[in-house]
């Protein structure tokens, strides 16, 4: 029998999950349908279950469940399962914003305490491909973490000028944003799903891009990759892995758990400041 392991959402929390897949082969995943190809790429995993379909039945079919999501909704999909849960630290996360306390353990560490196994290094995911590409992602679920358009246009400029192609990625939604970096259909892959861009991503020579899922995603495939972190910081758990940082250190930081709407002191002084200058050594000082 196989061990379950639930994710629900959201991307960047579902690559996550390749930290313990492995060692927990093999695995049933359940997450939500629009992440179903992203759960399919993870390793041990041999089963892709949709939560929207119904899932009845999960404690006879599974010799072990691990919840390593702990919402509500997973614990009533998981109800008579007894699930092990991942330990979520809600009121210390919430303390590190209010207060600018300790952090919480690393997501990857709360990941693997609750499936009492050692996190994987990466990487987490088999891509094939040539690797001669610069990926860029400038979309971020929250307004708070994406960078202005054109500095990742000047990222862009830069890297064609020094060592060839480009390629910008980003969801449908994303595609205006997407659009006004990229310079060609042939420097430009959006798409509703995922498919297109696992495959995407063995293209990577290198990846920027904001704290968004995709950038999870690059890191986890290998790909020597940097994170503009503005909201957030790279010690609150997100970005254990991060192969390489560009942010401007202020007090104000972190504000959120997740990012917002809108910079609560007004000025996004954290984004504002971050230069092309400062993102670019970033980029040049990555490896493997």
């Amino acid at each position: 029998m196989n061990t379950l392991v639930v994710r629900l959402s959201s991307l960047g929390d579902v690559v996550l999950t390749g930290s313990v897949t492995a060692a927990l082969s093999p695995v049933t995943f359940l997450t939500s349908r629009k992440y179903a190809d992203i759960a399919a790429a993870l390793p041990g995993v041999v089963e892709v279950l949709a939560w929207e379909d119904g899932v009845e039945g999960l404690a006879k079919r599974h010799r072990t469940v691990i919840d390593l999501h702990a919402s509500p909704r997973s614990r009533w999909l998981t109800r008579g399962c007894n699930a092990r849960r991942v330990k979520r630290y809600d009121i210390q996360r919430r303390l590190r914003v209010a207060l600018k306390t300790a952090p919480a353990p690393s997501v990857v560490d709360r990941y693997a305490h609750a499936a009492q196994t050692e996190p994987a290094a990466l990487p987490w995911l088999d891509v094939k491909g040539p690797h001669d590409t610069l990926l860029i992602f400038p979309g971020a679920a929250h307004s708070t973490k994406r960078w202005p358009v054109e500095r990742f246009s000047e990222i862009r400029r830069r890297w064609i000028e020094k060592d060839g192609s480009v390629l910008v990625m980003g969801s449908e939604a994303e595609r205006t944003m997407c659009s006004e970096i990229a310079q060609s259909e042939d420097e430009l892959l959006v798409e509703n799903g995922f498919a297109g861009t696992i495959a995407a991503m063995g293209r990577g020579r290198k990846a920027i891009g904001s704290d968004s899922g995709l950038t999870h995603l690059a890191a986890a495939a290998g790909i020597p990759t940097v994170v503009l972190l503005g909201p957030t910081t790279v010690q609150d758990g997100f970005w254990s892995h991060a192969l390489g940082t560009a942010s401007v250190p202020l007090s104000c930081r972190p504000c959120s758990r997740f990012g917002g709407a809108i910079c609560p002191i007004g000025d996004h002084a954290c984004m504002e400041d971050l230069t092309a200058d400062m993102a670019w050594r970033a980029l040049l000082e990555v490896t493997a």
